[in-house]
């Protein structure tokens, strides 16, 4: 194997090699391969869809559980899924669902309407505490029952506009039209759980013994912090679309050990390499790059002086250099953040983010009492454990020291736990990043809704909501559109976050791999994938020759 041959540095392909020795020496080749492997970034927080709120996760349950409908490999748009047809009534306020017939659950029994309606239910409920909850709150007392905060509220409650009208017929009454509501149900978050499998083992639900699933995949083993092993599921109703008769999802740590992994091909596919080897991955031929409905950015904890002044977090967001920042440390063709909701987003006119501005932002912070930083706490920047996000981190922190004489510690974090920090509001400044999961504003605008589990910083306000509010109930286009880009411009004058830059898609696909599409919302159900035999067997043979 030489470093011509895989187009990468000399030091690369070494630590490629005393990899697979670790590896063979830890026993994980040992183990047969699976059809399809790949790395899935992080361990998953939880295979529960309703507590559930990460990439990494979605990528798993979508694989093991179907929802009503299903994304189209290629666009992610919603295909259908359990539900075979649905038609919705002249005012779009009721919805009905059709079942198919034909799948069944890992432990044999059938999908059904009543299986939408508890999981939903289940969804909504205080004693769940979903992240996501909020995105149903379209449907008729949704809102009440998840904000009740009543443990013991009735799970069947009538004035939830959730029903099953028999076993094949799922009806949803919605308070407002909602036009995206089709989008809102192909979230991994709403997709539906075992009401047997849940009341029996209840939270033990979700351990591989016990776990009762309805997609494409059925659990076969998972070793944490290791790897979750998947099996096609002959109970599913599209099972003879589905292609790959085994699957690997490893939790590896860092992103040099998951592009080693790639390279040795452990692993079929992994998603975003080390930066500072981009120069050499975007050029090759198995290198899928395209842009991405999504944002990075910081979150401000709000209910943390020097926090709550939004001088403080105005001067934080214009001391950082954008555009340098997207340029220089991302280097895969990321673009400066000038809005919240991404470019590209259907027929919005998004809102507009001052440019960087350093002296302003110096002059903000000595007018908040810190001139020259004198006199500013000690803060934490919270990140999740990668190597990507911590040099952007350091590179952020560099920024902050060198324009405003601040000093931020920065402290990283398992995946899980981090998830934790932040929804707790156990931090200073966090990281944070959000992927359209449907094409949308209020994709990205209502995560900072007052009362979303996806705020994570402690911002309120009500006028923000009201405007939310007011546009779902609208069912003229243009004027939705005028309120959400005026709710999008209170929530960037406040600065509840600094934007920095708008991500790409940039994945590894192996050779002989089909099925895998890029798309702005970078979804690639696992249901869809095939891998060519020959030709892995070919780049195995190429991976062998001296």
């Amino acid at each position: 194997m030489t470093a011509d041959r895989l187009g990468l540095p000399v030091a690369v392909v070494f630590s490629v090699l005393a990899l697979v020795l670790v590896l063979s020496l830890g026993g994980r080749t040992l183990r047969p391969r699976a059809d399809f492997a790949f790395c899935n970034q992080n361990e998953i927080s939880s295979l529960d869809p309703a507590i559930a709120t990460g990439v990494p996760e979605s990528r798993i349950l979508t694989a093991l559980f179907e929802g009503l409908v299903r994304p189209d490999p290629r666009t992610g748009e919603p295909l259908p899924g359990m539900a075979e047809s649905w038609e919705r009534s002249a005012d779009g306020l009721t919805w009905q669902f059709t079942i198919r017939e034909g799948s069944t659950w890992t432990n044999g029994e059938p999908v059904t309407a009543h299986d939408f309606e508890f999981s939903m239910r289940r969804f909504l409920h205080p004693k769940t505490a979903g992240g996501y909850a909020d995105m149903l709150w379209c449907v008729e007392g949704a809102q009440a029952l998840t904000s009740s905060g009543d443990l013991e509220h009735d799970l069947w409650d009538p004035t939830v506009g959730i029903e099953a009208l028999g076993p094949r017929v799922l009806e949803l009454r919605l308070s407002r039209p909602t036009a995206h509501l089709l989008r809102i149900l192909g979230l991994f978050c709403l997709l539906p759980v075992n009401r047997t499998c849940v009341e029996r083992w209840e939270n033990d639900w979700i351990k591989p013994d016990h776990i009762v699933t309805n997609g494409p995949f059925r659990l076969v083993d998972r070793r944490i912090r290791d790897h979750i092993r998947m099996a096609r599921w002959d109970g599913y109703w599209g099972v003879d679309e589905v292609a790959l008769s085994t699957i690997d999802a490893y939790a590896a740590d860092g992103t040099t050990t998951q592009l080693n992994m790639y390279l040795t091909g452990q692993v079929d596919w992994m998603v975003k390499p080390p930066t500072s080897l981009y120069a050499s991955i975007l050029p090759r031929e198995d290198s899928m790059v395209g842009p991405q409905a999504g944002m990075t950015f910081f979150r401000f904890n709000l209910t943390r002086p020097p926090f709550d002044d939004v001088r403080v977090r105005e001067a934080l967001s214009l001391a950082l250099d954008r555009e340098g920042l997207a340029r220089d440390v991302m280097r895969g063709g990321e673009l400066a953040a000038r809005s919240f909701v991404p470019a590209g987003i259907p027929g919005y006119d998004t809102a507009a983010l001052p440019p960087s501005d350093p002296a302003r932002a110096r002059a903000l912070l000595a007018e908040a009492g810190y001139p020259d930083g004198k006199g500013f706490p000690a803060f934490e920047l919270l990140f999740p454990h990668n190597e990507v996000t911590r040099d952007f981190c350091e590179a952020v922190a560099a920024q902050w020291r060198r324009e405003l004489g601040l000093h931020p510690r920065l402290v990283n974090q398992a995946w899980k736990v981090f998830l934790d920090s932040t929804k707790q509001l156990a931090y200073d400044v966090s990281w944070g990043a959000w992927t359209a999961d449907y094409l949308d504003p209020t994709t990205f605008l209502d995560i900072f809704r007052a009362e979303s589990g996806n705020n994570r910083t402690g911002w309120k306000d009500a006028e923000y909501d009201e405007l939310l509010l007011e546009a779902g109930q609208q069912t003229e286009p243009a004027a939705r559109i005028a309120l959400l880009r005026e709710a999008e411009q209170r929530l960037l004058d406040d600065y509840a976050i600094a934007l920095v830059y708008q991500r790409i898609n940039l994945n590894l696909v192996a050779p002989g791999v089909s099925g895998f599409h890029d798309n702005v919302l970078d979804v690639h159900p696992l249901r869809d994938i095939s891998v060519d035999r020959q030709r892995v067997g070919d780049r195995a043979a190429k991976r062998a020759r001296p």
